[in-house]
């Protein structure tokens, strides 16, 4: 019997058009944009989801978007390709719901790339689509190991604000610069650790294999990183560690050289 774990939630999914509220730069390669719009008022994740996500539906530069509808078994019908909008993948930094407002940080790349280019043009009163959100929940851990290069930094504070005060545990980031750290609420046994890394080093892995933990705990772990990373991490944790599937979440971010829907999240 698992002594912990994972199970997806089923949040009412939702497919509408949001509109830009308001952009800003949180570090120097790091861009906040709220989303805003009514149809958020039903709109909705689990406090305690590990790393909720969204499917942005990012429009075509310069072309009236065509939206996406729903047929009567709940599966996207997609328009004409030359209006159809790109589906990208995005993690929920903040929800406010009093306000309606919907927080999502971009890493970015300039021009590279579909969502990054959307993000450094994006205005207030500009529309981008939405699906979702989905999300995993787990319970009964006593200690949580995190770790993530610098995509996963907004899930992986996304947790941390909302796990329990009295949550104990480690969380290692990567980031390519000092000036990328950013600072968000935590509880207080839960200490963040700060990697230097430029995406090819193997900090990240290094660090979560060098990890330890207080014996006879009920562990889970949660990592986002590049698949090579995150492949890595996975490995370690089932032979080296002898976690079960249901003791950790382990995600494929992205992977060097192909775009979102080339590869596998949990492969």
């Amino acid at each position: 019997m698992s002594l912990n774990a994972t199970s997806p939630q089923e949040p009412k999914l939702q497919l509408c058009v949001l509109h830009v509220v308001r952009t800003y730069d949180l570090t120097p390669h790091m861009r906040r944009i709220v989303l805003g719009g009514r149809d958020l008022e039903t709109f909705d994740v689990p406090r305690n989801a590990l790393g909720p996500y969204i499917k942005l539906l990012i429009p075509p530069k310069d072309i009236e978007p065509e939206w996406p509808v729903l047929n009567d078994d709940g599966r996207l019908i997609w328009p004409a390709l030359e209006r159809r909008p790109v589906m990208r993948t995005y993690s929920v930094r903040h929800f406010d719901k009093g306000n309606c407002e919907l927080h999502v940080d971009f890493v970015m790349h300039g021009d590279r790339g579909v969502a990054s280019a959307w993000a450094n043009r994006a205005k207030p009163g500009d529309s981008v689509g939405l699906w979702g959100p989905g999300c995993t929940t787990t319970q009964n851990i006593d200690w949580y190991l995190f770790a993530g290069d610098q995509t996963a930094l907004p899930a992986i504070a996304f947790i941390l604000e909302n796990l329990p005060a009295t949550a104990r545990g480690e969380a290692y980031i990567e980031i390519p610069a000092e000036s990328e750290k950013q600072t968000f609420s935590k509880p207080l046994g839960v200490d963040v650790r700060w990697l230097l890394g430029k995406g090819e080093t193997s900090a990240l892995q290094d660090a979560v294999k060098a990890a330890s933990w207080p014996a006879h705990s009920r562990v889970f772990v949660w990592a986002g990183a590049e698949s090579a990373k995150a492949r890595s991490i996975r490995s370690h944790m089932r032979a080296q560690r002898g976690l079960d599937r249901d003791q950790m979440y382990i995600l494929n971010y992205w992977r060097r050289g192909q775009a979102e829907g080339g590869f596998g999240y949990l492969d």
